[in-house]
């Protein structure tokens, strides 16, 4: 049985964990989410709900993150959303990346949490990832259209 010495071993799982670094998710947390909202939208209609770990746009506004990526490439964005529909419609989002779009605006699919995949190419570096909610819908006491974001990761396919 061969012996390896405790730098050896040492050097191994360091190589290990580096791996597994670069083929994880880079996954924003969604409490360092800064919003930003329009005309005379008040801020307390969009924010992070800290009990349900999620985004809410009651009204319309964007979420937008800052952070470095490690490498140059191809990146599949994925997006964990739900909504409140309203006059039989779902909440559409816009996702751009340094405030270029990346796809087309996202028409939710369903009311309960869905992951939305788009792809973009991206330089390695800082980057600054924005989600707009772009149909709003608000009538008292009829109906509330919202978007809520539970989550947001970059991956190379």
């Amino acid at each position: 049985m061969k012996r390896f010495s405790l730098a050896t071993f040492a050097s191994l799982a360091l190589l290990a964990a580096l791996t597994v670094l670069a083929a994880d998710a880079l996954k924003l947390k969604l409490a360092d989410c800064k919003f930003k909202t329009t005309g005379t939208t008040a801020s307390d209609l969009t924010g992070y709900n800290e009990g349900d770990e999620k985004l809410f746009f009651y009204a319309p506004g964007t979420g937008e993150w800052t952070f470095k990526l490690a490498e140059d490439g191809e990146y599949t964005i994925l997006v964990k959303a739900s909504c409140d529909p309203a006059q039989g419609m779902n909440a559409k989002f816009k996702l751009t990346m340094d405030g270029q779009a990346v796809g087309e605006e996202v028409t939710l699919t369903s009311e309960a949490e869905k992951e939305y995949k788009l792809t973009a190419q991206l330089k390695a570096g800082e980057r600054k990832l924005a989600i707009t909610f772009t149909n709003d819908l608000y009538k008292e006491g009829e109906y509330d259209r919202n978007l809520y974001i539970h989550g947001v990761e970059l991956k190379k396919p």
